[in-house]
């Protein structure tokens, strides 16, 4: 069985994924497979070096914050940027996929629905999953997290919102009181989909 995890930024969907894993699932985050590439696929840091120049090497692979200084604020570099690294983060996902002999995969994906008109990426799974937390807490968390104002607005400029993504998704898991409450409800995911083995649509976790 197979589920992709996505939400707003800063909802609880890594928190939530971790869960999982510690639950028993094989787990995957889009930004690690990012790290990833960046430190050491050399196909992609090429990739990248030609499109953003030799400035945005590293000691080990792509800086990734000098590769930030050139995109951020810029909508067809940061395009660019996606371009390259989101076909590779789906096909290494789909590869960590196939080769798991896990009961339950878990992929973690923040803009699993964006951009599903040109390459529709949410029915390569079985089950997909939007954590949601409320707006105050969303601020709080980016907040401690160090990210300022106007980066957090760049980062949800590219996102649909917790509503859209909610509305998308097969499963919604509010994250809206303490972590007890979140692992009720990955446990009763995890429960449900494993032990019920429900189709596509017909999970539900707790009171989401």
């Amino acid at each position: 069985m197979t589920v992709a995890v996505t939400g707003p930024l800063a909802s609880g969907k890594s928190t939530f994924v971790k869960m999982l894993g510690d639950l028993g699932a094989e787990t995957v985050s889009a930004d690690e497979i990012v790290h990833h590439l960046l430190a050491e696929d050399e196909d992609t840091i090429a990739a990248i070096t030609r499109r953003f120049g030799e400035g945005v090497r590293g000691e080990e692979g792509v800086d990734r914050k000098a590769l930030g200084t050139k995109v951020f604020g810029n909508a067809e570099a940061l395009q660019d940027l996606e371009e390259i690294l989101h076909p590779r983060v789906r096909e290494e996902t789909d590869r960590r996929a196939m080769a798991s002999d896990s009961d339950l995969f878990v992929a973690e994906i923040p803009l699993l629905f964006e951009g599903e008109e040109e390459q529709p990426s949410s029915g390569r799974f079985d089950i997909t999953v939007a954590v949601t937390a409320p707006e105050k807490r969303r601020q709080a968390w980016t907040e401690e997290r160090g990210m300022g104002e106007e980066q957090r607005r760049a980062v949800e400029a590219r996102q649909l919102s917790g509503e859209d993504k909610s509305r998308r998704a097969d499963v919604v898991v509010e994250n809206d009181r303490d972590l007890d409450k979140l692992k009720e409800q990955a446990k009763a995911l995890m429960n449900q989909v494993l032990g019920k083995g429900g189709s596509k649509g017909e999970q539900e976790v707790g009171e989401a």
